[in-house]
């Protein structure tokens, strides 16, 4: 058999199912093969399981006390009482079966479930007319030591033939909608139930059925080989390759089931030769078994689904979080593209409408070699602020898109570095505070942080010296990176403006520069899950905090 099999259910996408959750657990195996030994085992050591009512004379009772009569009558009875117990259990699980199969059909809407379940009802019904009519609580007129046996033969052969066209059905009728399989089977299970019902009113008001019982023969009960075949052949053949088709627990506690099924009618068939004997007891015993484990399947299958169920409500749940927060998400970026778009259009025309002005007074200077040796430069100078304009779009867009190599970081080391590479001029200072210990982080955006923070502190310093502090902290499972200046500052009024894209607070031909690094800079730690905010005043400088979460939590000892 397939390991993964696939589950198919009408009106359900293919789903792939481990084939060991779509089997009873073995040792439950064991346990029916245990339980259907055990009573042959012990009547090999001497217990004997019949009910043999003590015999009287009915001239001498009469004249017994009251009470000592109606005693008598009960315990010569207690064969009876013991088979009616027996039959009405077995009833009992069969209602239970079937009530579990309708809710897990409810539950499911697998149409297998039902069909099954009310195929092991009607066996119960007909045990239960059977029982009835032992009883007289049909109206019956022969004998109970014909009655009981040959209504017995007759249920068994039908529970083992309802049974058979119960998967039978399952196996070759096309599945339908949900609505035309249930009418399907209600009618089904409508014309099985009067067709067992008249088999049983049949036979209890019949003065003379045939002879079931041959106690002096080695086949004891004849009528019992029949249902004996069926059930062997029905567990060897037809519901193994029905678990094979349609895999569920329910089906294989189904071929299971067989098993007590053949060892019932191997004691009636080979072993009862009397009602309330030995045999007749075990095999009525072992019935409800039979009928207790598909119900167990069907148990085991109902909680599977029920979980499925809850796992599938968790999932959804799940998933509509995920798409409020994306949704959520979409709008604010569809939100940052339009004014993304509507500022780029303008910041991406002002160098071209100074290219064509420096082209239309070039063109108009042509002899002016004075004219041509300014404009030429200043064409060339907004020429390439197009280029880094274009240059940081494109990292701008592209920022998160991609998963970056990661690598441990010294901070204050890695600083320097990217300091030392930036060619600051020589009039600028660079001071490293505090200690961090190495953390594990992407490091193509990290340096792409820094270097734009310590740019952006010399490209906007207000003199041509200055300090350059950084500073750098341990939070736990963020690294607080504070770059610090002396700079002219920022306004309180500007301090969220500075982060959007193309927004410069100086006019652009006095500083080179694209107006989009700390709009850079904001989405690279966003997209890192850090995040950065600013202090700053007019003339008190200016200090940008970055927080940055590292992949590696910080211990306790070494976090402040």
């Amino acid at each position: 058999m397939p390991n993964n099999p696939i589950n198919l259910q009408p009106g359900s996408e293919a789903t792939f199912v481990n084939s060991d959750v779509l089997k009873m657990p073995s040792y439950f195996l064991y346990l029916v093969i245990f339980i259907c030994a055990a009573p042959f085992t012990l009547s090999l050591v001497g217990v004997n399981f019949a009910s043999s009512g003590t015999p009287f004379d009915l001239n001498q009772a009469a004249d017994w006390p009251k009470h000592q009569q109606l005693d008598a009558f009960f315990y010569r009875l207690s064969g009876a009482f013991t088979h009616t117990l027996l039959e009405w259990t077995a009833f009992c699980a069969a209602i239970f079966t079937v009530a579990l199969a309708f809710s897990h059909y409810v539950m499911s809407k697998d149409y297998t479930t039902p069909v099954i379940g009310a195929a092991l009802f009607l066996a119960g019904c007909m045990d239960a007319f059977h029982t009835l009519a032992a009883n007289r609580l049909i109206e019956a007129v022969a004998d109970n030591r014909n009655l009981i046996p040959f209504t017995w033969a007759i249920c068994r052969i039908f529970n083992a033939l309802i049974l058979i066209g119960g998967v039978s059905l399952l196996l070759f009728r096309k599945q339908k909608s949900s609505e035309a399989n249930l009418k399907f089977l209600c009618f089904v299970f409508l014309v099985s139930a009067v067709v067992a019902y008249s088999i049983i009113h049949y036979c209890a008001v019949s003065a003379v059925l045939p002879q079931t019982q041959y106690p002096d023969s080695l086949i004891t009960r004849p009528y019992d080989v029949i249902p004996l075949v069926l059930f062997a052949l029905a567990g060897m053949f037809l519901f193994p390759y029905f678990y094979r088709q349609q895999p569920s627990v329910f089906a294989h506690a189904l071929v299971i089931a067989m098993i007590p099924e053949v060892v019932v009618e191997l004691h009636m068939a080979f072993g009862s030769s009397a009602l309330f004997d030995h045999n007749f007891n075990i095999a009525h015993f072992l019935k409800i078994f039979a009928y207790v484990v598909p119900f167990c399947g069907l148990l085991v299958d109902y909680i599977h689904t029920y979980q499925a169920k809850e796992r599938e409500a968790e999932e959804r749940k799940k998933a509509e979080i995920a798409l409020k927060i994306y949704t959520k998400e979409l709008k604010r970026s569809n939100d940052d593209l339009d004014k993304f778009a509507h500022i780029a259009s303008h910041d991406l025309k002002a160098p071209l409408r100074g290219i064509d002005h420096l082209a239309t007074w070039i063109e108009e200077d042509r002899e002016d070699q004075e004219a041509l040796q300014e404009h030429i430069p200043m064409m060339h100078q907004r020429i390439g602020r197009m280029e880094r304009l274009l240059d940081d779009l494109l990292t701008y867009s592209s920022i998160g898109k991609a998963k970056e190599s990661s690598a441990e970081i010294d901070v204050l080391s890695r600083v320097r570095e990217i300091y030392e590479l930036s060619a600051p001029p020589v009039t600028f200072t660079l001071k490293l505070e505090g200690e961090a210990p190495l953390f594990t982080t992407e490091v193509a955006p990290f340096e792409t942080v820094i270097r734009n923070l310590i740019g952006n502190t010399i490209k906007h310093h207000d003199r041509k010296d200055g300090i350059i502090t950084v500073s750098v902290k341990a939070l736990n499972d963020v690294i607080e990176i504070i770059v610090a200046d002396d700079g002219p500052g920022i306004a309180p009024e500007y301090h969220n403006k500075i982060f959007e894209v193309f927004q410069t607070l100086e006019p652009r031909d006095k500083v080179e520069g694209s107006g989009i690094g700390l709009a850079l800079v904001k989405k690279t730690l966003e997209s890192q899950g850090g995040s950065i905010s600013v202090q700053s005043d007019l003339g008190r400088g200016t200090k940008m905090i970055v927080r940055w979460k590292t992949d590696n939590p910080l211990p306790d000892e070494l976090a402040t």
